[in-house]
């Protein structure tokens, strides 16, 4: 039977992946988001992209803290899940301490951001401090992210080519492209930025996919056949 965790596991991983396209469309269309802020510019230039279309900047905002409780639900969904099967618990400790830290800074960021805006918007630009204590922010926040999610990743399970799938993209792809969007002149890395939401669609529909009613069902069909 399709259990009440797995249920909500898919839900929120299709809210998470939604919002993820939504936040892309806004950034694509308006060239609005946080992604420019996270980088070190000039005091003035800070202002006038905080200050480009301020509802827009709120809305992207606004839909990446419904993205941080769908992603923070669906890591906590999956190391329930894991957990029950008794294996790799260290890691999945480890794993989800990282990723709910990756929350918490995603939060504080946003925050942040929102509290320079509105200063801005009072004719307080921000200070080269502020701009450079936001970068290093930045920076740390994705750099958890890349640590917890190869580590999370190394505790899933790999028994069918969807797993594997999800295990490959976590383990093998995603932090190489995340450290190299830092360490790379921006003119290249702003491609890989693509490539990272790129990574997120296709895991959060991994993830739905996996613990959709057919896996589900072929989970409990496979249980079933083991003699007692």
């Amino acid at each position: 039977m399709d259990s009440f965790t797995e249920r909500a596991l898919r839900i929120c991983a299709l809210l998470a992946g939604t919002l993820v396209v939504g936040m892309l469309a806004i950034f694509v269309i308006t060239g609005i988001g946080q992604d420019p802020l996270q980088y070190v510019h000039p005091a003035a230039d800070y202002a006038r992209l905080l200050l480009r279309n301020p509802p827009v900047l709120r809305a992207a905002i606004g839909l990446d803290n419904l993205f941080i409780m769908a992603y923070s639900a669906v890591f906590v969904l999956m190391a329930s899940l894991r957990w029950r099967d008794g294996e790799a618990r260290l890691l999945l400790v480890v794993g989800l301490a990282l990723l709910l830290l990756l929350g918490l800074l995603d939060m504080i960021e946003n925050f942040h951001f929102l509290a320079m805006l509105a200063r801005a918007e009072q004719g307080h630009p921000p200070t080269d401090a502020e701009i450079g204590w936001q970068a290093v922010e930045s920076m740390f926040k994705f750099h958890v992210s890349y640590l917890g999610l190869f580590v999370f990743g190394l505790a899933l399970p790999r028994n069918s080519v969807r797993q594997r799938a999800l295990v490959g993209l976590m383990v093998f792809v995603q932090w190489p492209v995340g450290v190299a969007i830092y360490v790379l002149p921006q003119s290249l890395a702003l491609p890989l930025v693509f490539v990272r939401f790129a990574f997120f669609l296709a895991a959060f529909a991994l993830v739905a996919s996996i613990h959709g009613r057919r896996g589900a069902s072929a989970r409990v069909d496979a249980s079933a056949a083991v003699p007692a």
